[in-house]
């Protein structure tokens, strides 16, 4: 697979803490000349003016605003999330999110987490722009706070992390679902399985860099180049050519995100 290929949800920032500018000049070069895009997600409430400096004038860059569901921000809703509101109503700003629901951590009870996920999907709604989630051993709740959403705006289930199963109801809900390298990992069957029942207009692709390396890369930093095996693993699980997966993801991630 070429270099170069429409990645939903990178980190950008992180990606040039862990492997530094010689990665972000490859970035440059890979995606300077061609019509993919990268899409650099919020994860702090004031983290989108610095991001915006930095990455705003990179044609292939779209900016996102959204909370992670952290400790601090729980005990802080009402003030972070009006923050929060200033970013999403700038016109570079294409989407709210990442922000969701996490009980693997659980920074914050359930009761917390809902209340700061459920207030940056009023948010989403209101300013009519996408939605994207982040859901980790919480697909229940999940699909509970955006079903409804999902009728007004578009819902990207970020890193998609279920199985087949929860799969068709986020789709019956309306949902696009992403997925990351770990599709490639040995015991992400329910992933794979996941992945081949997606259609084609409701599928994206991304490397949540620095995370999630696709395989033979596991365990370290990744960035957008390393994207590749994804697709190369997706195409094989779907059965499509490499070249209509990598047009397909880029056309999906342009209609939603401009």
């Amino acid at each position: 697979m070429p270099d170069g290929l429409t990645d939903s949800h990178a980190h950008l920032s992180y990606v040039s803490e862990r492997l530094g500018g010689a990665c972000m000049a490859g970035l440059e070069a890979a995606y300077g000349a061609g019509g993919a895009l990268i899409v650099d997600p919020g994860v702090d409430f004031d983290d989108f003016l610095p991001r915006r400096e930095r990455f705003g004038a990179c044609p292939f860059v779209r900016l996102a605003a959204g909370i992670w569901p952290d400790a601090e921000s729980m005990k802080d809703v009402e003030r972070r999330v009006a923050v929060l509101d200033t970013a999403v109503s700038d016109p570079s700003c294409v989407a709210v999110g990442e922000c969701g629901l996490d009980y693997h951590w659980m920074n914050g009870t359930e009761v917390e987490q809902a209340a700061l996920f459920g207030a940056q999907v009023e948010l989403a709604v209101h300013n009519r722009k996408p939605l994207i989630v982040h859901s980790r051993l919480a697909f229940a709740p999940t699909l509970s706070l955006v079903r409804t959403a999902a009728v007004k705006i578009p819902v990207v289930i970020h890193c998609f992390g279920y199985g087949e199963d929860e799969a068709r109801a986020f789709l019956a809900a309306g949902c696009y679902l992403s997925f990351a390298g770990n599709i490639t990992y040995r015991k992400s069957a329910g992933l794979r399985a996941a992945c081949a029942i997606v259609p084609d207009d409701r599928l994206l692709l991304e490397t949540d860099a620095p995370y999630m390396n696709p395989e033979p890369g596991r365990g370290k930093p990744s960035s957008p180049l390393d994207i590749g095996r994804t697709y190369a693993a997706v195409s094989e699980i779907r059965g499509s050519g490499p070249g209509h997966l990598a047009a397909l993801v880029t056309a999906n991630t342009r209609a939603l995100f401009g």
